[in-house]
């Protein structure tokens, strides 16, 4: 057997065999959330299914989860295949809010105050000179995003001091005055937290609050200092994100345990600036980002207060009702994927107490989450005149900057496995004809890295503790001699990496072409998509 597939029927061997192991580790082990019905909360099995079916045709949004608590249980939930309960989730500018969590509860234990002069934590990586509004800016500024910076500090650099060039960019409005979203406040909370700590933010919440909601198995970004990012890079899970909503409404109870003070849940929830944000084409009562801010979450219609991260990441909090609801999502109309919540789920909501059971409606309510997909790019032939020729083949592939040095195919009864050998090291990857296949994954592009390292974006430069990437693929045969494959890094991208396999005849052989593309938020940061690939090659001879 040549060493090709052999390292190829390894590389399977330990992908079946590292998602058992993993699957079992208690890192993974959370504590479940409490379940009942719809109607026995209060809350119309109809009315979720209309929710369901509104997101279906929704056409600029994308669904990956939903959950609705009332009362403290779960009464719906579900996710859209290949993303599953057990995976974790980009949350981007959701994660500002345990930042924000991990200041209360800083001050809450003396360690700082509100009123305390961001400058005056950093002594070492202050610049030259401090403007006078940087040396009034405080901590309670960086929460409601009123540091007065415009633009907000962007380039970071890979090796740079972001806390220096932070202090060093001066401020235009007076802090406190004007909003002005900013990611970098928010970085300055997290590096806040592990100054006056000793702790990064990540570390520091683990035992106040991931470990007493049962949250396991999760992970925070650093920048190059070993600072948690603080405005993105938090990775949970659904029901995580379902547990710390439900915290935050039962103003920071949890087991009978006070985990955040009363006092700070209703300060960091309540209107404190007026915002701006969603498109300027709605008014303000209806648009979700004209309701004001409050410490790292936004005021939302219908008295609403919501986490809120990148294309759609939400917990969205409705007091009034004692309900919640978790939506992760990739959407290009954030303000679309919101309505569904306000047109939908609100609506359901009858009554404080329960409703006749309606057993037709809820039986259907339980098939539609069961079966909840992303669409698969459809095939426009079952097999390809060119699948027999190229099953169990390797293409080498001419000289290219990304290192790839060829691909590999075999196709079965299963669906297709496909392998790119790059830097003699080999990436196999699972493909389902029409469903999605799932494969553990060294690497989250066929390019690599995705992210470029000598950009000086805050979204490119910073680490992750991960190493193993889950992808979820399918193919089609677009036309007899293209090969479709989609891959979703579930747990590192939002967006589908979309790779396209040309084959022509080539003196009696086989030649390929390769482009990729991808749609949506990229592998960890709104950095922009990577451009367009073009990769050639030709059938060879395996030794």
């Amino acid at each position: 057997m040549d060493s090709f597939k052999k390292i190829l029927i390894q590389a399977f061997l330990i992908s079946i065999v590292s998602s058992v192991l993993i699957s079992e580790l208690p890192g993974q082990i959370t504590v479940k959330l409490p379940r009942s019905t719809p109607e026995t909360e209060g809350v119309s099995s109809q009315g979720i299914i209309d929710f369901l079916n509104a997101a279906d045709t929704a056409s600029r949004v994308e669904l990956h989860s939903f959950m609705f608590l009332r009362h403290g249980k779960v009464i719906a939930e579900g996710w859209w295949d290949p993303f599953g309960p057990d995976n974790k989730h980009l949350l981007y500018s959701a994660s500002k809010t345990f930042a924000a969590t991990g200041i209360g509860l800083a001050v809450s234990e003396n360690r700082l105050k509100l009123t305390d002069k961001v400058y005056s934590f950093f002594p070492y990586s202050q610049p030259d000179i401090l403007s006078d509004y940087m040396k009034e800016m405080t901590v309670q500024n960086l929460l409601t995003m009123s540091a007065g910076q415009d633009p907000e500090p962007r380039s970071m650099g890979a090796g740079g001091d972001w806390i220096n060039t932070f202090l060093g960019t001066e401020p235009v409005h007076k802090p406190g005055t004007v909003f002005m979203y900013n990611n970098m406040a928010t970085f300055m909370l997290s590096a806040i937290v592990q100054q006056v700590t000793g702790q990064t933010l990540f570390d520091y919440l683990m035992p106040r609050i991931f470990q007493p909601l049962g949250i396991r198995g999760i992970d925070w970004d650093l920048n190059p200092q070993g600072i948690n990012l603080g405005m993105i890079g938090l990775r949970l899970r659904s029901e995580d994100l379902a547990k710390f909503g439900q915290l935050l409404l039962q103003q920071g109870v949890w087991n009978k345990k006070q985990l955040v003070p009363k006092e700070w849940v209703k300060e960091a929830t309540s209107f404190k600036i007026e915002s701006k944000g969603g498109s300027p084409k709605l008014s303000n009562d209806e648009n979700d980002w004209a309701q004001g801010y409050c410490y790292q979450m936004w005021r939302g219609r219908n008295n609403t207060v919501r986490l809120d991260g990148m294309a759609g990441q939400f917990v969205v909090l409705i007091p009034d009702k004692d309900a919640i609801v978790v939506l992760t999502a990739n959407a290009r109309d954030t303000q679309d994927e919101l309505n569904l919540v306000h047109n939908y789920l609100i609506p359901a909501i009858k009554s404080n107490t329960s409703l006749p059971a309606n057993q037709g409606f809820y039986s259907e309510l339980q098939k539609k989450q069961s079966s909840l997909s992303l669409k698969t790019t459809v095939s426009k032939t079952t097999k390809s005149d060119f699948e027999t020729r190229i099953s169990g083949k390797e293409f080498s592939l001419e000289e290219n900057d990304y290192r790839i040095q060829s691909v590999y195919f075999a196709f079965n009864s299963d669906g297709c496995s496909f392998g790119l050998k790059r830097d003699n090291q080999i990436s196999v990857f699972k493909a389902g004809q029409g469903s999605w296949k799932i494969t553990k994954s060294a690497s989250t592009s066929l390019l690599s890295p995705s992210r470029n390292p000598s950009s000086k974006s805050i979204d490119a430069n910073y680490s992750s503790p991960q190493t193993s990437f889950i992808a979820a693929a399918s193919y089609a045969w677009t036309d007899n001699a293209t090969l479709e494959i989609t891959t979703r890094f579930v747990e590192e991208s939002l967006g589908p990496q979309t790779i396209v396999f040309r084959f022509s005849e080539l003196n009696g052989g086989v030649r390929i072409t390769i482009e990729q593309s991808t749609s949506g938020a990229q592998a960890r940061g709104p950095a922009g998509a990577p451009p367009r690939v073009q990769l050639r090659g030709s059938l060879v001879e395996i030794k």
